[in-house]
């Protein structure tokens, strides 16, 4: 006889290391967060993906934080340690970017540099271009502006097929965790330790109680359609694009960069692909900074 796995708590991914963890109010709800650094220092924000948590970034808070910045990694509403209100229809995008400006100004800051990976990078387009007042840099990780990425796959579905069939992935339940993460990262990454410990991190976040229905809201912010007033909409911050030198990224590259006013910067992480905070954390985080403190 077939029998459920229990759901977890939410405390599986309440690790330790040299960072703490807060929850903070905004918007009728409470955040997770990982921070390090002090407060007066700039704001740095850290979002995951669809299928990680804040615990993603949690070899590269402490190190930017060590370069002059406050950090704190995030956990989207319904993920990990915040908070999980029943899902509702409405506009996800702008509810996801709206609850990171309410949690800037929570955290006691005017603006922050964003760096999001994965649906993570979608939640950072829509903040640059919605509250441009709020974001002093824009870093994508692998990640592109949700119209941009849609027109991206109409245009050459070949080069986007994980993409068209990132719908179906939550289906997969736990095997979503792996595929994505097995697409998503080198050959040197996936045979590493560290590609197991990942994978079942991620198992482990899938089963806390209630996130899925959440899971499967932020997979689809990937190519979101958005109101007409966010189709046109440009980012002035400056943007560094952290991205591999593949076709797929090359592509939508050059739609990033048609929406980007502000200085553009692309640069591509050594020995990684879409998630160099994972694969190359050292690496990773001299990047941010680097850019970070040309720009902050």
């Amino acid at each position: 006889m077939f029998l459920r796995r229990r759901p977890l708590p939410p405390s599986v991914v309440e690790l330790d290391g040299p960072f703490s963890h807060e929850l903070v109010h905004t918007r009728g709800i409470r955040l997770h967060v990982a921070t390090a650094g002090r407060p007066e220092d700039p704001l740095v924000l850290l979002l995951h993906g669809t299928f990680g948590g804040w615990f993603e970034f949690r070899r590269v808070i402490a190190p930017l934080a060590a370069r002059g910045f406050r950090v704190a990694a995030v956990d989207f509403r319904g993920y990990g340690l915040s908070d999980r209100p029943p899902s509702t229809a409405g506009d996800a995008l702008r509810t996801a970017a709206g609850d990171i400006a309410g949690l800037i100004r929570a955290l006691g800051h005017d603006t922050a540099l964003i760096v999001g990976a994965d649906t993570g990078g979608t939640v950072a387009w829509a903040l640059a271009s919605h509250y441009p007042e709020m974001v002093t840099g824009l870093v994508s990780v692998s990640a592109a502006h949700p119209v941009d990425l849609r027109r991206a796959s109409v245009a050459r579905p070949w080069r986007h097929v994980g993409t068209l069939s990132r719908p179906l992935w939550p289906l997969l339940g736990a095997a979503a965790y792996r595929r994505h993460l097995h697409s998503s990262t080198t050959p040197d990454f996936r045979h590493s330790p560290g590609f197991g410990e990942e994978v079942a991190l991620r198992v482990r976040a899938g089963r806390i109680s209630n996130t899925r229905p959440w899971r499967l809201r932020t997979n689809r912010l990937l190519t979101a359609p958005v109101s007409a007033r966010w189709l046109h909409t440009q980012v002035s911050a400056p943007t560094l694009l952290l991205q591999p030198p593949l076709p797929v990224w090359r592509h939508l590259g050059r739609r990033s960069a048609a929406r980007v006013t502000g200085d553009l910067n692309v640069r591509h992480v050594a020995r990684t692909r879409d998630l160099p905070h994972l694969e190359n954390p050292p690496a990773f985080v001299e990047a941010v900074a680097e850019f970070a403190e040309r720009h902050l």
